[in-house]
């Protein structure tokens, strides 16, 4: 079953690059995607992705603010953020506002790529070690 991801990018452009890479991997599926923090947590919330991958600055928003709120409403959803811009500040501020893992944009398709499969599978392998069943986080991604 492949992993459902959600995309939250506020430059169309890169969003269409990113959303494009990741239907490009066979274990990977966008299940949605917004450009702002107001569409995106209602959808997130909605969808129960398996992960998010995030940029962190925003136009109208900032996407530490998204990550804490998301972390609000689903406190063990795997998030990547991402950003082109101070990136080990905004590193370390990602991760403190919540986020599991972090890519910087300048690192290229194949990297982001790394990171979601990376965590995926980290969650996978914690969910074997504590001998939880390897289900879905998504119950709505079985229908």
């Amino acid at each position: 079953m492949k992993a459902r991801v959600f995309v939250v990018e506020d430059h169309p452009l890169m969003r269409r690059s990113i959303v494009e890479t990741i239907e490009r991997e066979p274990d990977l599926i966008v299940c949605g995607q917004a450009e702002e923090e107001e569409d995106a947590l209602g959808a997130v919330v909605l969808l129960k992705p398996d992960i998010v991958l995030t940029d962190i600055q925003l136009k109208s928003s900032s996407g530490l603010d998204f990550i804490k709120a998301v972390r609000g409403h689903l406190p063990t959803l795997l998030i990547v953020a991402t950003t082109m811009f101070d990136v080990q500040r905004n590193e370390r501020l990602a991760r403190a506002a919540g986020a599991s893992a972090f890519v910087a944009k300048q690192d290229g398709p194949e990297k982001m790529i790394e990171v979601i499969l990376q965590s995926l599978r980290s969650r996978t392998s914690r969910h074997e070690q504590a001998g939880i069943a390897d289900a879905p986080s998504n119950p709505a991604s079985e229908e």
